[in-house]
């Protein structure tokens, strides 16, 4: 009967057993009869039967009487499942209006889980394109890249190089760029208007040679020698890029003060 399915589906949300289901089921057909009646009728051991019968009577969906010395018991009519139901729906609105408020203090402490460093290392092309890849969906609207060009040429191809500018574009990521000096970075800042860009370059000896690209709260950074070939790591640390970021800014406030003098 889809009446009885309905009932069914009722208990399975108020997490009764499918022993309890099967008893509640069978005695409602049943109506006054004995746990061993019907547990038989269900094709059930007494224990399991008694044990489902207490789960059902500690729901409230269960009477019993004694009549001599023999035990009847019954369910009770189906609003007391509705009422039953409408308990558990107060008691989850309850349970759901506390982690409300709660809230604040829960993601201030799921923040502050995801705030402690976390270190991944990639090697060879495959891992080159997985930083690649980090960088572009991490870096919101500004990504931040300090380049060493003739260190560049050893870690991405001209095709590489291009692509990651035209995908950077597709997704409106501005770019400031300090650059160690070479004519590779002069050309590179020729273009700068076009491929929305801002570069700045250190002139003399080069400070650094490897690529450092600071975006959200990771900092990533790729390098080449001839004995590990293309390696690469990201940090994931909201301090860690803070404090990188700050570097940036120092470098890129002296630079332009020194463009301007």
């Amino acid at each position: 009967m889809s009446e009885l399915n309905t009932i069914k589906t009722a208990l399975q949300h108020l997490h009764a057993s499918p022993n309890a289901i099967s008893f509640f089921l069978t005695s409602y057909k049943l109506s006054r009869s004995s746990v061993g009646l019907i547990a038989k009728t269900a094709k059930m051991d007494r224990s399991s039967a008694y044990i489902a019968y207490e789960q059902l009577k500690e729901l409230g969906l269960m009477e019993e009487e004694t009549v001599g010395r023999r035990k009847v018991v019954w369910t009770r009519e189906p609003k007391a499942v509705i009422a039953r139901l409408r308990t558990e729906i107060r008691r989850m609105r309850r349970q759901v209006e506390s982690i409300e408020e709660a809230m604040p203090e829960l993601l201030a402490q799921y923040g502050s889980r995801n705030d402690r460093p976390v270190l991944q290392v990639f090697t060879g092309n495959d891992g080159l394109h997985q930083i690649k890849n980090d960088i572009l969906s991490g870096s919101g609207f500004e990504l931040l890249l300090m380049s060493n060009f003739r260190e560049e040429a050893e870690v991405f191809s001209r095709e590489e190089h291009d692509s990651f500018i035209q995908q950077r574009l597709s997704q409106n990521i501005t770019l400031r760029l300090i650059a160690t000096d070479s004519l590779e970075a002069r050309k590179i800042q020729s273009s700068d208007a076009k491929n929305h860009r801002e570069t700045l370059v250190i002139e003399g000896d080069a400070p650094f040679n490897n690529e450092t690209y600071i975006y959200g709260n990771k900092v990533a950074m790729l390098s080449f020698n001839e004995q590990t070939g293309v390696i690469g790591f990201i940090i994931q640390s909201k301090e860690f890029a803070d404090a990188q970021r700050w570097m940036f800014e120092q470098i890129w406030k002296q630079l332009n003060t020194s463009n301007k003098t």
